[in-house]
This record gives C-alpha cells, sequence and structure tokens, in this order.
C-alpha cells in the first residue's frame, strides 16, 4: 500500500527485542500477581526505550495497573522534584476538583513549596513547626509516598519516568525512599535513562541500587543488521535485491539505532528514494540516493516540508524547551485557538512533537529538537529567550514560585543579566528551601555569573549561600573557598569585616 511522501515512516512492529519484551511482560505478571519490581531501562539516545516503555504500559494498562508517567528534561537536573510533580500534575489535572482536593489538600503544608499551584494553605490546619532540613524532606517524601498509594486505591501501581539522566538529585532521593517504604505490595517503578549521558550523581545512585539488589537493568544495545533487515521488510514491501542494496547503505549510516533508520528512510521517501508504482515499493539506484549524513540533515528535510507558520511555531518550540506549554505558545504567536491547533496537527503529523496532555506537547526525540535549535543564529535564539521569560512572568504572575527555573534558564540565555540574576538566586533559595543542595548549587552559580557581567560588586550573601549548600554536600573545600571569598568581597566593599562579621 502506498503512502503520502509527507506521512513519517515508523516501523510498525518492534523489532529485535523480543528477549526484553518477553522478559518484561513476565514482570508486569509477577507484579500483578503481589510482587513489588524495580526495573532500569538503559541505552544511547534512539535506541528505542520509549517504544519499549509504551508497549510495557499497554501490557499493564490492560491488566489494571494504574500507570503515572513522568518526564526529565535537561533543564531538570536543577528542578527539584520536576518529573514527580510533572507525573502528580498529569495525573491531578484530569481529575474532578473535589478529586483533586481530597487527594493533596490533606497534605497541603508539606506539598505548598512544591506545588504552589494545586494546593493552598488551609487556615484551620496547625502549623507544624519547622524542624530542621532533613525532617522537613522525610515529611514531603512521606506525604508524596501516601498519595501515590493512595491513587492506586487497591490496583496494581506502575511509575515511570523517562530520561532519569536528567533528574535531579532530590527526585533520586526520593525514588529510593519510596522504594523502600512503600506499603503497597504491587508496584513497578520503570526509570530509563542514556547510558551515556550518566552524571556522577546519578552514576553514585545506580551504584547504590547495584548494592543493595534493588534493580534489574535492561540495557538495550543497537540492533543487528538482520534486525535492519526486518525494519525494511515490515515498513516496504521491496524485493529481497532491493531491500539488501539499501540495507548495504543503510546500516553502516545508521549503525543499528532504530530511530535513525526511521529518519533516514522517512527522508528517502520524501525525496523519491524509494517510491510506490505499479503495486509495490521500488528504490532508485544506488548512486541517485541522497541518504542524509546526519540526523539534523533529515530533520532538515522535514522542517522542510512544513508551512512558514508550522516552522516559525516549531522554532519558538526549540527555544522553550524539550517540552512547551501550549498557552505560553499560544500567547507569544498570537494565533486563534483554531489556527494554533491547525499548526501542532501539521507538526505532529510529521512527528517532530508528541501530545504529552491537553496543555503540554514536546518534541518526539531530544535530537530533534536539539538539531532545530542548533541552526537558530545565536542573535535569534537570545531574543526568543527573553520573550519566553518576558510572556512567563506576564501569564504566570499568579503562580511564578512554579516557573522560577524556567525564568532563570530564558534569562540567562537571552543575557538579561539583572533577571537573570534575581531568577537565578530565587531558584537557588527554593533548591535550598526543598533540601536539594546540588540544584542550589547550580542556580547560585548562575546567579554569581549573571552577577559578575553586570560589573559590579558580587553579593555576598551568593557566596554564602553557595558555601552552605556545599556544606550540605559535603564538599568541604568548595564550602571553605566561598566562605573566603564572601569574607574577602566584604572587606572590599565596606573596607572592614563588619558586615562579615555581623552575618556570621
Amino acid at each position: 500500500m502506498d503512502l503520502p511522501a509527507s506521512k513519517p515512516v515508523v516501523c510498525p512492529t518492534i523489532v529485535g527485542r523480543a528477549t526484553e519484551l518477553a522478559a518484561l511482560y513476565t514482570v508486569v505478571q509477577e507484579v500483578e500477581e503481589g510482587q513489588s519490581r524495580f526495573l532500569l531501562l538503559s541505552g544511547e539516545a534512539g535506541i528505542g526505550k520509549s517504544r519499549l516503555v509504551a508497549a510495557i504500559e499497554t501490557e499493564a494498562n490492560s491488566k489494571g495497573f494504574l500507570v503515572l508517567q513522568g518526564n526529565c528534561f535537561q533543564r531538570d537536573l536543577i528542578s527539584p522534584y520536576a518529573p514527580l510533580l510533572d507525573l502528580l500534575r498529569l495525573y491531578i489535572a484530569n481529575q474532578p476538583p473535589e478529586v483533586r482536593e481530597a487527594e493533596l489538600q490533606p497534605f497541603a503544608q508539606e506539598l505548598l513549596a512544591v506545588l504552589p499551584d494545586l494546593v493552598s494553605p488551609d487556615p484551620t490546619q496547625t502549623v507544624i513547626p519547622n524542624s530542621g532540613p532533613e525532617q522537613e524532606k522525610r515529611r514531603l517524601f512521606v506525604a508524596l509516598t501516601t498519595i501515590l498509594t493512595r491513587l492506586a486505591a487497591g490496583n496494581p501501581l506502575m511509575l515511570v519516568i523517562e530520561d532519569i539522566h536528567w533528574c535531579d538529585e532530590s527526585s533520586l532521593e526520593f525514588l529510593q525512599h519510596f522504594m523502600r517504604h512503600c506499603t503497597s505490595s504491587r508496584w513497578l517503578v520503570l526509570l530509563t535513562y542514556r547510558s551515556d549521558e550518566v552524571h556522577p550523581t546519578l552514576t553514585n545512585w545506580l551504584a547504590l541500587q547495584d548494592r543493595q539488589r534493588h534493580a534489574q537493568e535492561f540495557s538495550l544495545g543497537r540492533i543487528s543488521r538482520r534486525d535492519v533487515d526486518e525494519m525494511l521488510a515490515a515498513i516496504f514491501d521491496l524485493n529481497p535485491f532491493t531491500r539488501s542494496e539499501l540495507l548495504n547503505t543503510l546500516y553502516p549510516l545508521t549503525e543499528g539505532n532504530p530511530f535513525f533508520v526511521e529518519e533516514v528512510l522517512t527522508s528517502l521517501r520524501a525525496d523519491g528514494g524509494i517510491f510506490y508504482d505499479e503495486g509495490s515499493w521500488k528504490s532508485k539506484e544506488l548512486i541517485s540516493l541522497r541518504i542524509p549524513r546526519s540526523v539534523q540533515a533529515a530533520v532538515q528535510q522535514r522542517l522542510d516540508r512544513l508551512s512558514e507558520s508550522a516552522r516559525e511555531l516549531l522554532t519558538l518550540a526549540a527555544v522553550a524547551g524539550r517540552r512547551f506549554d501550549v498557552e505560553l505558545l499560544l500567547h507569544i504567536t498570537r494565533h486563534t485557538e483554531a489556527q494554533f491547533l491547525y499548526l501542532l496537527k501539521e507538526l505532529i503529523a510529521t512527528q517532530l512533537v508528541v501530545e504529552e496532555s491537553g496543555e503540554h506537547f514536546a518534541f518526539r526525540h531530544a535530537l530533534t529538537r536539539h538539531a532545530i535549535y542548533e541552526q537558530i543564529l545565536r542573535r535569534e535564539r537570545k531574543s526568543l529567550h527573553r520573550i519566553l521569560a518576558e510572556t512567563i512572568e506576564h501569564v504566570y504572575y499568579a503562580t511564578l514560585d512554579a516557573h522560577i527555573e524556567d525564568l532563570a534558564y530564558h534569562y540567562i540565555r537571552a543575557e538579561v543579566w539583572e533577571k537573570a540574576l534575581l531568577y537565578a538566586q530565587r531558584a537557588g533559595e527554593k533548591a535550598q528551601a526543598l533540601y536539594a543542595p546540588r540544584a542550589a548549587v547550580q542556580h547560585f552559580t548562575s546567579a554569581l555569573e549573571a552577577a559578575s557581567k553586570l560589573e559590579a560588586s558580587i553579593p555576598v550573601h551568593l557566596y554564602l549561600a553557595r558555601g552552605q549548600a556545599y556544606e550540605m554536600l559535603g564538599e568541604l573545600e568548595r564550602a571553605r573557598f566561598d566562605y573566603e571569598r564572601a569574607s574577602l568581597e566584604a572587606s572590599k566593599a565596606h573596607e572592614g569585616h563588619e558586615e562579615w562579621q555581623s552575618i556570621s
């Protein structure tokens, strides 16, 4: 059967993963029967982790599991609890207000700092005095664990978090707590990560799982030449000789990465390198085939088939991040909702983006977003980051605390240093209040860099705050450096140690 030239090529079956699929289906069955399991799914970008996750989610849903999925994005490394709040927001957003209140309001005091847009203080509730960072964090962990287990309400629970190579330290710590303290006997935690992008915090966390033998890991390698041939057979009904000729070129180019295979085949189909004629698929002579030499080239060819308005929207979305907010982009583009939805459908039809919920869309793959972002002129990027930041301030003025990290990110890249300093500092203070010192260090470092760009005296309190975060992490040499730098800056600014001594 013929396909429109604009339709992306997607293999209709999962190829080369029969062993992993069988094992994962067995795990789902074991959890349904009363066990609890923790799985890790690793491999390079584009290797097929998300395709396997989708298959297991379908299997779990068919067996009555409550499936909750969160995703990590690059900025989430310094956004405390981002994937957990992500999955809670996605679930709660689809519930009636009375259900939302019943599930969250009993924990309003614990959740107010992390979900200010979904909970409000209860004036009748006795305020529990602050008992110190660790105790406050434990109370938050207990609240989140209780909420998640209550949501399952007797059903098996499946928690999925994709791309934990971008996961913040606090979320990893909570996952450890959840697996040790969840009272339900039927839960499945499934985490995915890129094995070639593991940061030191995640490395240590994974080592802990190995020592405690908590996790079963499935490491996905590239598929074989035979598997790529099977993909070709499943997608196109080519005669054996033509398929062999195409495979000889395709396999060395893609090296068995399924995403690359589909991207290159989509480009070939669009260019006429593979065409449907007289009831069958055919391929041009190899010398005539124009196969892109990179995913960037494949993405560019797909962009060329978009309308000008769709390309403009995609460019703005790439600056916004891997995930983008419908309301935010709708406000910036000034399209009517009908026009905006039409453009989104155009992007979805090319499989450049996918719908996550009614309010959020995301790039189908991080590589796609990266390829588009890198093509934007630096001056244009700065301008778009500034527009996004200013629009966030306007649209979300009532719940700005929920968007502090995004504001810091965009103003830093817009090189608006006054605002970058303000929001990076606030993001650091927020991370510190949530007992996420690693994220606090990152934000305070950004704030210090912004302050240095302003060519003014460096605020002493930034060095003090970062020093405290380093001290919480046990990195005492770095903490001592920041404390000494704070003393020096105070001395330079006031010709003495009076302020430093008062702060101490």
